[in-house]
């Protein structure tokens, strides 16, 4: 049996894959870059559960001192995606199915709460973004693209989101999403939504063409509530 690469070749991987600090200019990384590159290593499975995280190899790969690492890391155990065991070792976090169960029904409501807040901004252009980015999402799926079906999938919401104007409601939900990201790239590849989803989304915004706000409430909870079940179908089957 191979043996399980080490955090040093994972990240080299990393950023052999365009995703990584090679992808841009080599300087001094920001605090808040450092930590934001560690979070999507961990959430696009760059660095899979159980990784042992060493904040010296972390660094050399970043071009960074340690202090930034090290923040980072306590930061990322406070959000659950790091566990540690103090002055022995750290590591990536195992996925929690439960977290799913858990993260779902908020995002539902949030987006709910966002439709809502929007009000009389839901105009013909934004219908059609909407419209559009379901378009993308229909044309990434039949061609068996998960990570375009992502993008176009994450649009659509985003573009929910972001009518009700309210910088915190949207910066909490991207922060939801992120970390259920994280889950559906491990059952899926990607994305939960499948072909059900460009119908559970064009049911939305036909409501909201129709200037009907509780029609679209309703249908976006459903849309969320059947991407749930799809991956609890997918847990159970494996």
């Amino acid at each position: 049996m191979d043996r399980p690469l080490t955090a040093s070749e994972l990240l080299a991987n990393a950023v052999a894959q365009g995703t990584g600090p090679a992808a841009t200019p080599r300087r001094a990384l920001l605090r808040e870059e450092v930590y934001a590159q560690i979070r999507t290593w961990i959430v696009e499975g760059l660095l899979p559960a159980n990784t042992r995280l060493r904040d010296l190899e972390i660094a050399e790969a970043l071009g960074v001192s340690r202090t930034p690492v090290r923040e980072a890391i306590r930061r990322l155990e406070d959000e659950g995606l790091v566990v540690a065991e103090a002055s022995r070792w750290t590591r990536v976090a195992p996925i929690d199915t439960g977290t799913a169960d858990r993260l779902y029904p908020i995002v539902w409501t949030l987006e709910r709460l966002a439709i809502e807040l929007a009000g009389d901004r839901w105009d013909a252009e934004r219908v059609a973004g909407l419209r559009a980015a379901n378009e993308q999402l229909a044309a990434a799926l039949e061609a068996g693209d998960a990570r375009g079906a992502s993008a176009a999938d994450t649009t659509f919401h985003r573009r929910l989101v972001t009518a009700a104007e309210n910088r915190e409601l949207t910066d909490t939900l991207d922060d939801l999403k992120l970390r259920l990201r994280r889950i559906e790239i491990a059952y899926f590849g990607g994305t939960a939504a499948g072909e059900r989803s460009v119908e559970e989304h064009a049911r939305v915004v036909d409501a909201l063409a129709a200037g009907d706000i509780a029609g679209a409430q309703s249908e976006v909870e459903r849309n969320w509530r059947e991407s749930l079940a799809r991956l609890q179908r997918r847990q159970i089957s494996r």
